[in-house]
Parts: structure tokens; sequence; C-alpha cells
């Protein structure tokens, strides 16, 4: 299969959401260090419906949602980096660039949206334990 070169420039909108989601990444991963020792040993992991900790987890696990929120963000890079790893059907017309440019612009807003989320969801426990 022969890979044909496509135009793959990132829209201000994709730049603009990487760096916006990497800046909170960083914010948090150094509010986390900065705050460490005011950190109880025990954090609250999952809560019911009614906002009540259900179940408690060790002090080092409130480092699991920004080192996932870091994995998906290289993951998704990956993926949008080569137009190629984007799985498109086949239309009869070979001018591909502009469904490969939304679906980009898709996985981009999918990827910050799920690390801008990480981070809230992470805030939000550092929070409750503070």
């Amino acid at each position: 299969m022969v890979k044909h070169p496509i135009e793959n420039k990132k829209t201000l909108f994709e730049f603009s959401f990487n760096i916006v989601s990497l800046i909170l990444l960083i914010i948090i991963f150094v509010y986390i260090m900065i705050r460490w020792s005011d950190i109880p040993n025990s954090i609250p992991m999952t809560f019911d419906s009614n906002g009540h900790v259900s179940h408690w987890g060790e002090k080092k696990s409130i480092l699991a949602l920004p080192f996932f929120g870091l994995l998906i963000w290289f993951v998704f890079n990956f993926i949008e980096k080569d137009p190629h790893n984007i799985n498109l059907p086949l239309y009869r017309n070979d001018d591909k660039s502009k469904e490969l440019k939304y679906n980009r612009i898709l996985v981009n807003a999918i990827k910050n949206g799920i690390v801008i989320c990480f981070v809230i969801a992470n805030w939000r426990i550092i929070l409750s334990v503070l």
C-alpha cells in the first residue's frame, strides 16, 4: 500500500487547544508536587451518587489521572501526526484532504477534552482532601 503525501498543517484551534491542555497538565503536576506534603496519606478514589466517598486510596494514586492524561495526549498526538493513521472509508474521489482535516480536528478535540476532564477531576479530588 502506497502512502500518498498529504498536507497536514494544524489549524489555530488545534494548536491553541494543545497548548491549553499541556499547560493545564503542567500546572496540575506542579501543584501536586508543591502540595505533596499537605496531601493526606489516604485520598478519596470513588464517590457514590450523593457525593460521599465510597473508596479510599493511597496518596500516590493522586498522580494516576495526570499520568493517564499525559499518556493519552501523546498517543492521540501520534495518531494526529500521520493522516494515514486516521481510518476513513474509501471515496470515489482521491481528494480526502477535507475529510482528513475534519477528522484530525475531531481527534484533537477528543484528546484535549479528555485531558482537560482528567485535570478537572484531579483538581476536584485534591480540593476535597485539602
